[in-house]
């Protein structure tokens, strides 16, 4: 079993000068400015990058980090973990038009639910760019901050491009590990995943957590993998209400849902322009009827089953710049 810290019914403390000095030692890559102390925690991951189609699974976190108005208390150096020709840092001016770098990052925020019963749950929300290099050094560093603030439940999020329709709900999947160690995932029915194949940095956490006898949940939002828009609100949106619903969160996503709304217009109004587009939608949505009850929606093969693919994701992207361009959709 993992390490197992005592629950605390408090908010966030510091922890104690000498302690905080000892622990920051531990991994020379890892600022740790406080140790919180939470109830019930659970940790939830997200990262940009090839784990987040249409960056649905970071816009997700990053609603529960404004809901929650979460605090950072720890951070990850990002030079020992990326190429930064590869994962570029960017330029930014302040408001005094002064040039200030933005390097990747990876953060964790400790969020604490308004709810004031101890049986309230608070979260650990991890936060970041997927690393470029040194993955299993990086997993050490995120299980051992998960282990002295307690956690009790792992979550990965993350989105992927799949075969399915834009006119159908967006699809979830979900699968777990050592699910009778919480009682939250004994009652969901999910199973262990069967995938194979390459993975990103949420498949390789969560296997660490597992291994080291954490429970653990993964929800993967199924973008259609015709449009690359980012972000793209309407799978960030049914990720968010899923993660809600499992941990029995209380959260406003009213925002959140209207720029779903509003997305979700535009993507039909663009589709309903170009007849070879609608005719792709059109047969996806009859696979998808046929496929019935069968397993989740397949990722995305490659693009060579959509007619004039460069053509159709170049019409809806321009489309939706263009939409996003005109007074009154911000």
């Amino acid at each position: 079993m993992a390490e197992r810290h005592p629950e605390s019914t408090g908010g966030i403390t510091d922890a104690p000068r000498s302690e905080s000095r000892r622990e920051s030692k531990s991994s020379p890559y890892l600022t740790l400015q406080r140790v919180p102390h939470l109830r019930n925690p659970v940790l939830v991951m997200a990262f940009e990058g090839w784990n987040d189609s249409g960056e649905a699974a970071s816009t997700a976190a990053q609603l529960l980090i404004s809901d929650w108005d979460g605090s950072r208390f720890a951070s990850v150096d990002p030079e020992e973990f990326f190429v930064f020709t590869e994962t570029r840092p960017h330029v930014r001016l302040n408001r005094r038009g002064r040039r200030r770098i933005e390097w990747p990052s990876n953060e964790f925020f400790a969020c604490i639910d308004p709810d004031p019963s101890p049986d309230a749950r608070d979260i650990i929300v991890l936060l970041g760019s997927e690393p470029d290099l040194r993955w299993r050094t990086f997993s050490d560093i995120v299980l051992d901050v998960a282990r002295r603030a307690g956690v009790q439940l792992v979550v990965g999020l993350g989105a992927l491009d799949a075969d399915v329709p834009h006119t159908m709900p967006p699809v979830v999947s979900g699968s777990v590990s050592n699910a009778e160690l919480h009682p939250l995932l004994k009652s969901l029915g999910m199973k262990p995943s069967k995938y194979e194949g390459p993975t990103g940095i949420v498949g390789v956490l969560t296997s660490r957590f597992s291994s080291a006898g954490f429970p653990t949940l993964s929800l993967w939002g199924h973008s259609p993998h015709y449009i690359s828009a980012s972000p793209n609100p309407v799978v960030a949106s049914r990720i968010i209400h899923e993660l809600g619903t499992v941990l029995r969160l209380s959260l406003d996503t009213e925002q959140l849902d209207e720029s779903a709304a509003r997305f979700d217009e535009q993507v039909r109004e663009a589709v309903s322009k170009d007849p070879e587009a609608m005719a792709y939608v059109r047969d996806l949505e009859r696979r998808v009827q046929e496929d019935g009850d069968d397993d989740a929606p397949r990722a995305s093969g490659g693009a060579a089953e959509l007619p004039s693919p460069s053509a159709m994701v170049d019409y809806l992207e321009e489309f939706l710049r263009k939409q996003r361009r005109e007074p009154g959709n911000q």
